[in-house]
């Protein structure tokens, strides 16, 4: 009988202890040293469209503590606990109102604090995520453009890489052969040669990367854009880059010789301009190639990004674009100064000659050229045994075997031929005369 009495006091003070233990662990919602803050109780959904989607998973252990790690570890600004053992992540907090507190009624069923709540049916417990690092577009060494539209016409249209591991700095090693790149949709990397054009609102470029949560990867049409430093082309002899300039094939900005070559580098054009004398070489859409004299007064100087185009020698080197030429000049004490070739096949130099219109100089054969030279005049005369032959208003050639008019000061025979800047071929009706050995002026 003791020994039941005794029994029966141990369990009185064992139930005072436990009673006294509840009540010193009273429900205490949000725990002051944990890095978040509670927001309130609100309706899990607005609109038809979760207020917390970006990240989710369910788990019968659910806990606050393990919902916040969830969401810290993608870098998301706020979490939520619903129907007691859901967790969402999102970054904005909804626009309506929140409920009362008793609406979130849900106990977590993990091993939490006591007294939590893991929302109810339909509501969520919202809390804000204090360890939220932010996310912004990468800080790589290259400048960063900004956010820009994105849509049916690419910003960037080439050599598109999608990878769920998606960071800048995966897309810049990609794209490192283009001047610009850029990330898209989280997980999608684009390149191209030309400056995108439409910039957006950089709050619209709001994807985080798939393979860094603290980076941005633009969004639904919306592109982060960086562009490498363009590069000034290299010398090439004796020319160095002046610039890039509009062209177009009814006022071309280079008016001497012009080469076509498929496979077109900066060497080639160079290297072919310089063999006939002129100071200026310019290249244009990847694989043309013009000389000149001078810069027409119709150019007009341009960024050097819109010379984008790959050559197509050379894909490291840029030639121009359509319209536009990317133009090399040399110094003028590097330019051979324009004369007469004393000796020209079988003809020597005579004189500078007038010719009148009316009734030519040397009135036997004739033709016209855009590529005119004084050895060119004198093959075509020479192949027909004439006497005398002239280059006349830098293109034309004339030949004959007798000479009428008479002879000009030299100075009024001052145009260059047309197909080499080296040499005079004459001037407005004026001739600079060639004769065989065999005849005198």
């Amino acid at each position: 009988m003791a020994s039941s009495l005794s029994n029966l006091g141990l369990l009185a003070i064992a139930s005072s202890l436990v009673l006294a233990s509840a009540v010193l662990a009273a429900p205490q919602l949000i725990p002051r040293d944990l890095p978040y803050e509670h927001k309130g109780c609100y309706a899990s959904s607005a609109n038809g469209q979760r207020i917390l989607s970006t990240a989710t998973y369910a788990d019968d252990d659910m806990t606050v503590a393990s919902c916040a790690a969830f969401c810290t570890e993608n870098n998301l600004k706020y979490f939520g606990l619903e129907y007691g053992r859901e967790c969402y992540c999102g970054d904005s907090l909804p626009a309506g109102p929140a409920l009362d507190a008793s609406q979130c009624s849900f106990p977590c069923p993990g091993r939490g604090d006591p007294g939590q709540t893991c929302g109810a049916a339909s509501h969520i417990d919202l809390y804000q995520n204090n360890l939220y690092a932010g996310r912004a577009p990468a800080a790589l060494n290259i400048p960063y453009l900004g956010c820009f539209v994105d849509g049916k016409d690419r910003a960037l249209p080439d050599n598109l890489l999608g990878a769920d591991d998606m960071t800048a700095e995966l897309c810049d090693a990609h794209c490192s052969d283009f001047q610009y790149f850029g990330v898209e949709y989280g997980r999608e990397c684009w390149c191209g040669d030309i400056t995108p054009k439409s910039q957006a609102p950089e709050s619209e470029c709001s994807f985080s990367c798939a393979g860094d949560n603290k980076q941005l990867c633009g969004a639904g049409e919306r592109i982060n854009v960086w562009a490498r430093p363009w590069p000034v082309p290299s010398p090439i002899g004796d020319y160095t880059y002046k610039g890039c300039y509009t062209d177009s094939s009814d006022k071309h900005s280079l008016t001497g010789r012009v080469e076509y070559l498929g496979d077109m580098t900066h060497e080639q054009c160079g290297a072919y301009c310089d063999r006939y004398g002129y100071r200026y070489f310019g290249v244009e859409y990847g694989s043309q190639c013009f000389c000149g004299t001078e810069i027409k007064d119709v150019a007009e100087e341009r960024p050097i990004q819109e010379c984008s185009t790959k050559c197509g020698g050379d894909s490291s080197q840029r030639c121009g674009a359509a319209d536009r030429l990317g133009i090399f000049e040399k110094p003028a004490d590097a330019v051979i100064a324009p004369g007469n070739p004393p000796i020209a096949g079988a003809y020597s130099y005579k004189s500078c000659w007038v010719d009148d219109g009316a009734e030519r100089s040397l009135d036997g054969s004739e033709y016209r050229s855009d590529d005119m030279t004084v050895e060119s005049c004198a093959a075509f005369c020479g192949e027909q045994n004439f006497d005398y032959f002239g280059v006349q208003y830098a293109h034309e050639c004339y030949c004959g075997d007798e000479l009428g008019g008479s002879a000009a000061p030299e100075e009024e025979c001052s145009q260059i031929c047309a197909g080499i800047p080296t040499q005079f071929c004459g001037g407005a009706n004026r001739l600079n005369i060639y004769s065989s050995t065999e005849c005198d002026v």
